[in-house]
């Protein structure tokens, strides 16, 4: 039998990469491009490595317009893919710093050493087993950074919903939505019985979460992102006990064993859940659009990727 050529072989690798990488959500958000380039970093760390690449080393380049992965085979090259600078150029750029030396080498323009941020290093996370886990240390970087971006472009206060819904570990999704049915995002708001600001805290509340000013929409939604941080954890992660607790009481829905029955209260419940559906579609179609922007393109109907 005629022993399969190297390119047909590397194809195969690639195409079940990108089987296994389109069954992750955040295949999603990256599009054709950005998952095509990120399979070949994949196809290049799974096993078996040896056979399949026999006297083949890869380049990984950066210069001044953009990132190459150049194949190399004793004296020939091949430009497999070139990409412009940005999420997906970064993400193989950093992601070749984790594959092996022997396959694997990058080369950084002389002149553009300020192309990756100072001090920014590659910090894998770690699965179940303990192992490090580049891949998705990476996916998740990318889409943080979108969601940060989305929140501050889309939302007001979006800078400050997301960098206090990160520091205690909140769905920032849910932060704005509460503040959406309280306050309409008026900083200056003040309820007929004295609550305050954006998140309409009692000033009882605020001072209980460290909030002294609650017109600052700083204090006001660190304070309130903190109290939903407290009551999800008294409702075991139900968001519905949490959303009715932060209107109705934490006692009120322990009284009641679920949502209070108090009209006020359930119309709230469902406005913020309303609210909260409303800005995850809003979401969802802001990571397509990036997703287009960004030159992402179709999978071939065979299921494979272009690298262009």
């Amino acid at each position: 039998m005629p022993k399969r050529p190297l390119t047909d072989s590397f194809s195969v690798r690639l195409a079940k990469a990108r089987r296994n990488f389109e069954k992750r959500p955040i295949a999603r958000l990256l599009g054709g491009r950005g998952a095509a380039t990120l399979v070949l970093g994949a196809a290049l760390s799974v096993g078996g490595l040896t056979q399949t690449l026999d006297g083949v080393h890869f380049l990984v380049q950066k210069d001044l317009d953009s990132v190459k992965v150049v194949r190399q085979r004793g004296e020939t090259e091949k430009v497999m893919a070139s990409i412009d600078h940005g999420f997906t150029g970064n993400t193989v750029f950093k992601l070749s710093q984790a594959l092996p030396e022997r396959y694997v080498t990058r080369e950084l323009s002389l002149f553009d050493s300020a192309w990756l941020p100072s001090g920014e290093l590659l910090e894998p996370a770690k699965d179940k087993k303990g192992k490090s886990d580049v891949f998705y240390t990476e996916m998740r970087r990318i889409n943080d950074s979108l969601r940060r971006e989305f929140f501050e472009t889309k939302i007001p206060y979006g800078d400050l919903i997301y960098e206090k819904s990160q520091k205690y570990k909140v769905d920032p999704i849910l932060v704005a939505a509460v503040i959406e049915q309280e306050s309409r995002f008026r900083k200056r708001a003040i309820s007929p019985v004295g609550a305050r600001g954006l998140m309409q805290l009692m000033p009882r509340t605020g001072r209980w979460m460290g909030a002294r000013d609650l017109y600052d929409p700083e204090q006001n939604i660190d304070a309130g992102v903190k109290y939903i941080k407290y009551l999800n954890k008294r409702f075991d992660g139900n968001i519905k006990l949490t959303i009715a607790a932060y209107n109705g009481g934490e006692g009120n829905v322990k009284r009641y064993g679920g949502v209070p029955p108090f009209r006020e209260t359930r119309q709230y419940v469902k406005k913020v859940m309303n609210n909260h559906d409303k800005r995850t579609k809003q979401l969802q179609k802001y990571e397509t659009e990036q997703r287009k922007a960004t030159g992402g393109s179709i999978p071939e109907v065979d299921g494979t990727l272009t690298l262009r």
